[in-house]
């Protein structure tokens, strides 16, 4: 059979096959031509590109982290904030896995999940985190860093160390030094110095004020690295640049004067429990320098996100969900947070007729020899009835009884004689309209009338003029207030003095200049001569000061009866170099009057201040004794010398010839009231004197009871040996207490003062 030659067309299928190969030649063709294409760019356009992009892939970049300057007190050498160099712990999942990888089929062979359970196991138990949390993060295969925890003790960090060398982990968990902030006195001057967060930056106070300066500028190191963080030998120079460390602030804090502060604002807490704080500002009159400034409760600064004791038993009370307890716990932590001596407005009340009184001289309103202020205990304005402190009236005053005596109606006709558009300028002039704009951070705006004409009209002028229904911060208070103290200058309140280096050298001085002189000094030494020791539970014995209390209604509470008790105080009176302002919010024990809640608050204070800034008192007030040692000398020489030299009383006990002990011993301080006790040979020293019950006694009695049972006295609230209208307040030993003949018992006096 013959072939036949058959002519065989291709099929649609075929067809299709053959023309996508094409396709695909042709799109090969061009990917090919485009790699030449970039490849040649690379090579002669852009090699730098090339590289760089190249070095990025094996190059490690790490950040050197500036030192946080220090903050000290003001003598420049005392540290109250400081940064020192302290360890984070972390680990390399990426490593566990490269160790399970390099040890597989090997006699060494440790699996991933084993590595990381003793890795787990052991930071878990010395750093006290949980294990679970230590295995989640090392799930993370790929990471070369997760944070385990930071800012590790002394103790942890050691221990670390020696995990890693006994279990040869020295790729897996690793040590970075970094820095931490520390308050080297815990809650001393909270509020003021503030604090830093977690990045080291600041947050509150002069670490956020003076942020800029303290934080320094970070380095950077960076070096040529395998996959591994391996450090790669590829000819490249590292790249090193260093850390700028911050500069150090001096701060205006002086670490006497706010020891000082927070001891007595502290004991006032506690005798008042206030529902609100205990809030006290030292301040140079003559350059606005904040010397202290004490705000209780208060909190740890190392520690400033745990809730102090007042605050955490509050957070106790709380009854919610657990959503809700959360809220409240921010809450509270925000309130201790809060400054509110620059933060909080109020009602400065009674203490403001200082400045109601300065603008009534400057302007001639009043003549402060022949102006009569008559007070039948009331006075009525525009229909409105507003009463004296004093219901049945002061009768007639001349200026300076009207002051002393705070007497609401002789400042209301004040008021009157000034006129509202002279008041308000004055209010205005005195900084009350405006806040400070200084160092003091979240300053609050007053609260006041602004419209001369619609709403400053009489009844208003008239509770102004005695401090009623307006609000002002406690700092721009005592800023007016140290103007009548100065001359008349208002003065910028601020907490930092200067920048130094390492060496103490000064970078940089902050200087404040007055902002204006609002009223004469003619004017200030007017009030100032009237008010010399006119709050006697605010005067030190040895001193003259000027003090104005202030006993102001809170009319913005649901709850009636709630105070804010205040004392302004100047010292020394005859050249004024600080003003002290003393608040308790709502004391609830005890009394509520200016007089008889802060002042003696002021006088503690001002007892220890004014010596230490080096103010001498008047020789004729000092009548404290100091003990001397009688131990070996015979009994007839040390009862002479005890009764003639000293003139206090002496008691012997025993009959021996020589002293072989003494109560008070040897340097103890008492009073001329007081009385020494001689043991001869052979007599047991017991305590078997009881400690008498003093509180509501007249100072007579008390030193009387006292002497009668052989015990000393130290006498507190006492001014310049006036014993008239005032009785025991409170006694250092509780009565019924069996104590040491000779013991020294304080026992502090508080006068009736007839004063808000």
């Amino acid at each position: 059979m013959a072939n036949t030659r058959r002519n065989i067309q291709p099929s649609g299928v075929s067809r299709t096959i053959a023309s996508r190969g094409r396709w695909a030649l042709f799109f090969i063709f061009v990917l090919m031509l485009g790699m030449c294409g970039r490849f040649a760019y690379l090579q002669l356009i852009d090699p730098k590109g090339f590289r760089n992009s190249a070095q990025d892939q094996y190059t490690s970049s790490v950040t050197i982290a500036a030192k946080r300057g220090t903050i000290y007190a003001n003598d420049a050498t005392t540290e109250l904030a400081f940064s020192a160099t302290v360890y984070n712990c972390f680990i390399s999942p990426h490593h566990i896995q490269k160790l399970a990888d390099d040890t597989k089929g090997t006699e060494k062979e440790r699996s991933f999940n084993e590595v990381l359970n003793v890795v787990s196991e052991g930071l878990s138990s010395i750093l006290r985190v949980e294990k679970n949390e230590i295995v989640d993060k090392g799930q993370n295969r790929n990471s070369q860093y997760q944070i385990i925890k930071k800012f590790l003790s002394e103790a942890e960090e050691e221990a670390v160390r020696a995990f890693i060398t006994e279990n040869d982990l020295e790729t897996i968990i690793h040590l970075e030094e970094t820095t931490k902030r520390f308050y080297r006195y815990g809650s001393f001057a909270s509020h003021m110095l503030g604090y830093t967060g977690t990045d080291n930056q600041g947050l509150a106070g002069i670490e956020l004020a003076y942020n800029e300066y303290l934080s320094g500028v970070n380095g950077k190191s960076v070096k040529a690295a395998d996959g591994y963080g391996n450090e790669l030998d590829t000819g490249l120079i590292s790249t090193y640049i260093p850390a700028t460390d911050g500069l150090n602030v001096v701060s205006t804090i002086d670490w006497s004067i706010q020891n000082t502060v927070e001891k007595y604002i502290l004991q006032a807490y506690n005798e008042h429990k206030p529902n609100g704080r205990v809030e006290c500002i030292v301040m140079d009159v003559d350059n606005g320098e904040i010397l202290a400034s004490g705000i209780y409760p208060n909190f740890d600064l190392n520690n400033y996100n745990t809730l102090s004791e007042v605050y955490q038993e509050e957070y106790d009370l709380f009854i919610g969900t657990e959503e809700e307890r959360a809220a409240y716990k921010t809450e509270l932590l925000y309130k201790m947070w809060n400054n509110t001596i620059a933060t909080q407005t109020y009602e400065p009340g009674s203490t403001f007729k200082i400045i109601t009184s300065a603008i009534a001289l400057e302007v001639g309103a009043i003549d402060p020899q022949t102006t009569s202020f008559p007070c039948n205990g009331a006075r009525d304005v525009a229909g409105v009835t507003i009463h004296c402190h004093k219901l049945i009236g002061h009768g007639t005053q001349n200026f300076s009884e009207a002051i002393v005596n705070s007497c609401n109606p002789a400042f209301i006709q004040m008021g009157q004689a000034i006129n509202t558009s002279r008041f308000q300028k004055y209010f205005e002039e005195f900084g009350y309209t405006q806040v400070i704009g200084s160092d003091l951070l979240g300053e609050a705006s007053s609260i006041y009338y602004e419209n001369t004409g619609a709403q400053f009209q009489a009844v208003e002028l008239a509770t102004y003029s005695f401090g009623q229904t307006f609000k002002v911060t406690p700092i721009q208070h005592l800023r007016a207030m140290s103007a009548v103290a100065n001359g008349g200058y208002l003065v910028y309140p601020h907490t930092v003095k200067s920048l130094v280096d390492d060496d103490g050298n000064v970078v940089k001085t902050f200087k404040y200049e007055s902002a204006r002189q609002v009223i004469s000094e003619s004017s200030c030494n007017t009030i100032l001569t009237s008010l010399i020791n006119s709050t006697k539970n605010a005067s030190v014995t040895g001193y003259n000061v000027v003090s104005k209390t202030g006993t102001s209604e809170k009319r913005d509470t649901e709850q009636e009866n709630d105070y804010v008790s205040s004392c302004v105080t100047f010292a020394p009176a005859e050249d004024p170099q600080i003003a002290i302002l003393v608040l308790v919010d709502d004391p609830t024990m005890g009394q509520y009057y200016g007089s008889a809640v802060a002042a003696p608050v002021v006088s503690n204070i001002l007892t220890e201040v004014l010596p230490h800034l080096g103010i001498s008192p008047n020789a004729e007030s000092q009548t404290n004794i100091t003990v001397p040692n009688y131990v070996g000398k015979s009994v007839e020489a040390a009862k002479n010398d005890i009764e003639e030299t000293l003139g206090v009383k002496c008691v012997v006990r025993g009959n021996g010839d020589a002293v072989v002990s003494q109560l008070p011993s040897n340097g103890t301080v008492i009073s001329e009231n007081g009385v020494v006790i001689l043991y001869t040979t052979g007599v047991e020293i017991e305590a078997d004197v009881t400690v008498p019950n003093l509180i509501g006694q007249s100072p007579t009695n008390a030193i009387k009871y006292l002497l009668n049972n052989n015990l000393n006295v130290s006498i507190k609230g006492i001014f310049n040996n006036d014993y008239s209208n005032c009785k025991v307040y409170s006694q250092s030993v509780p009565y019924g207490d069996k104590v040491l003949p000779g013991t020294v018992i304080e026992i502090e006096f508080l006068y009736d003062e007839d004063i808000e």
